[in-house]
């Protein structure tokens, strides 16, 4: 296992569902933040790791090892690099830590809400950049803490580049998708991680996972019932 999976594993922070040896899980599946559409429906991805980096920036050494090592893919990535920008909320320490490893300024992006929830819609919120400023033809990363489905992705590239700056590509600690670059609005972005391990995910009615979600042997949101997760695997680990 790669030391920060270990390291993060032993901060709490990361969640594999045990199997029997005949494929049957002995956890929970977990939610993904990323979400598909059933006919009308937003629905969650489900899967059966999940990564709690929380849990790791907590710790500072845990942070400086992860922004040490992803400076150096972030080195080996890209040519230039003027700004790091943290996307909200998973990014934003780990942005100060790589901005402070490659010595250049660190930026925050923030969600501004323009709608309030209601009994029948979601708030409403978009990304921007008010606290710091940019200055144009600055080449620039986006930091994320793990990447997979890339959702808030092609909002912040539109927002650095309306700004007047370029992005360089984006940096994570732990790259869950199969690729390691982001393709979209025509273009490629490199993605640069620490850990590049590909996590695969199902829709909710996939032969995979369907028999356990119809049995609700799934943690909708694994941050709020981790203690779940982690009882989980020690129980498999006890035998």
């Amino acid at each position: 296992m790669h030391w920060l999976l270990s390291e993060l594993q032993k901060l709490g922070g990361y969640y594999q569902c045990p199997e029997s040896p005949e494929g049957k899980l002995l956890g929970p599946l977990v939610g993904y933040a990323g979400k598909y559409d059933d006919n009308g429906t937003k629905k969650q991805f489900v899967g059966k790791v999940y990564y709690n980096f929380a849990k790791g920036e907590q710790n500072p050494k845990f942070r400086q090892t992860c922004a040490y090592q992803l400076r150096q893919a972030v080195v080996d990535t890209f040519a230039q690099v003027d700004y790091v920008i943290g996307l909200p909320m998973g990014g934003i320490m780990l942005a100060v830590e790589l901005g402070n490893q490659l010595s250049c300024d660190t930026v925050f992006a923030e969600k501004q809400v323009i709608s309030l929830a209601t009994d029948t819609a979601r708030e409403q919120s978009r990304l921007v950049i008010q606290r710091h400023n940019l200055e144009p033809q600055s080449r620039v990363v986006l930091v994320e803490d793990v990447c997979n489905n890339f959702s808030t992705t092609i909002e912040a590239i539109q927002l650095v580049e309306s700004l007047g700056c370029d992005v360089a590509g984006i940096a994570c600690a732990i790259n869950r998708s199969p690729e390691d670059h982001f393709h979209a609005l025509n273009y490629t972005w490199p993605v640069a991680s620490v850990v590049h391990k590909y996590t695969p995910e199902w829709k909710q009615d996939d032969p995979e996972v369907a028999a356990d979600i119809a049995a609700g042997n799934v943690v909708w949101k694994p941050k709020n019932e981790w203690a779940r997760l982690a009882q989980a695997m020690e129980a498999a680990q006890r035998g």
